[in-house]
């Protein structure tokens, strides 16, 4: 096994055995567990795949790659995240679950996950940094403050009026930040440019915009709630 093949594998089972440790406080069952971890898998898989092959379409017309010979190389993470987020979502609609409460906890365990596998990227070589900076390091101790961060808030969401959610916006709102100031330091060729900014860059900051109305919608969910609760128990007294 190659070093990239460990740490991405390491990263992987890590995130899953840390989303197991607190699958009751998920509210799923244990068959509903694996059945999400399986789908949400083969969700980010084609999340991944397919933002590559749109946004890297030169490199299968020119026959650089070919789709199934060459379907190990090439993913994009946000695409990854999308379709894995999408999946999680439809499958707890279809559950009768609560998508958001799931959501917190996978808000630290991933980028843990990710962390680790971005120490494979530096063994390996790939996403590189412009010298002397070892990006890929930098992004992997970005992630694990992001899933520190993400803990905390997961922890005091029991303890406070924040809304089920806001641990994964958090989430999205520092990712989102972390690769829009480590994209221009990365020297992995990318001649996709739009106003100067990357399409990774662009996406960062769709995610920062979407992280931030989210969180607008869930703190005014939770004082609808709360001033419901409070006229209710005024009226009972």
């Amino acid at each position: 096994m190659t070093p990239f093949g460990f740490f991405a594998a390491a990263g992987g089972v890590t995130t899953i055995l840390w989303l197991k440790c607190w699958r009751r406080e998920i509210g799923v069952s244990e068959n509903e567990f694996w059945a999400a971890m399986w789908l949400m898998l083969l969700g980010g898989t084609i999340g991944g795949k397919t933002f590559f092959v749109i946004l890297g379409w030169h490199h299968y017309a020119t026959g650089e790659l070919r789709f199934w010979a060459d379907f190990r190389t090439g993913f994009v993470f946000f695409g990854g995240l999308l379709g894995a987020t999408a999946v999680g979502a439809i499958f707890a609609w279809a559950r009768r679950l609560n998508f958001w409460q799931g959501a917190d906890y996978f808000a630290v365990a991933l980028p843990l996950g990710h962390a680790i596998g971005r120490v494979g990227c530096f063994f390996a070589g790939c996403c590189p940094g412009r010298p002397p900076h070892p990006v890929q390091l930098y992004e992997s101790a970005g992630l694990l403050a992001i899933s520190a961060t993400a803990f905390v808030v997961v922890k005091r969401l029991e303890l406070t009026q924040l809304g089920r959610g806001s641990a994964f916006c958090a989430y999205l709102l520092c990712y989102g930040l972390l690769r829009l100031l480590l994209d221009p330091l990365r020297a992995d060729g990318r001649p996709e440019r739009f106003l100067g900014l990357s399409y990774q860059q662009g996406f960062a900051i769709a995610l920062m915009l979407l992280s931030g109305a989210g969180a607008l919608l869930i703190k005014r969910s939770c004082q609808r709630a709360f001033s419901e609760s409070i006229h209710s128990n005024s009226n009972h007294s």
